[in-house]
């Protein structure tokens, strides 16, 4: 009778992925560095994109090497920005991803939740920071205050014209 050598708790290694996969995967991961999202977001979104079909969280996590906990995290974060949906598939437990490929619904989704949003809070910031200068004028030099204020105010003249580019943006994405 043989005896297995084979440990029942070691796992098979992924068989890699092809090359242009792995290409779209470092893009996507970049891409989501950008804009300061963690990297594994963008490589989940990378991968599940050209995947053939929907895969679950223990998939994901191996194909890419990284922890069920960041495939967790960036499961729901791209969840929640549209990028993905839940996929039921029968008789399995655990839920599948696949990609939206819509990709001016994509473009729309980050707009409106991510890049407006922070848009809206560096206004915001810029004016508290404006405030903030006015507040300690006494405590700066009358070069340091000059110097500040003057650069502030470019800052926020730039802020003014961007706000102006922002519905032409959003006609054009809509």
């Amino acid at each position: 009778m043989a005896v297995s050598t084979k440990n029942k708790s070691e796992k098979t290694e992924p068989k890699p992925l092809p090359r242009v996969r792995l290409e779209l995967v470092d893009i996507c991961g970049r891409l989501a560095q950008a804009v300061d999202f963690p990297r594994s977001v963008g490589q989940i979104y990378g991968l599940l994109y050209l995947a053939t079909k929907p895969m679950s969280a223990p998939e994901i996590s191996s194909a890419l090497s990284i922890s069920k906990g960041s495939v967790s995290m960036g499961t729901r974060q791209l969840l929640a920005l549209g990028f993905i949906s839940k996929v039921w598939l029968q008789k399995e437990r655990k839920d599948h991803f696949e990609a939206v490929l819509e990709l001016g619904d994509l473009i729309r989704s980050a707009y409106d939740s991510i890049f407006k949003v922070r848009a809206q809070n560096a206004e915001r910031r810029l004016g508290d920071m404006v405030e903030t200068l006015a507040e300690e004028k006494g405590d700066l030099s009358p070069e340091e205050y000059a110097l500040i204020k003057e650069r502030l105010q470019r800052l926020v003249k730039l802020q003014k014209r961007a706000r102006q580019f922002l519905p032409l943006l959003e006609k054009l994405i809509k």
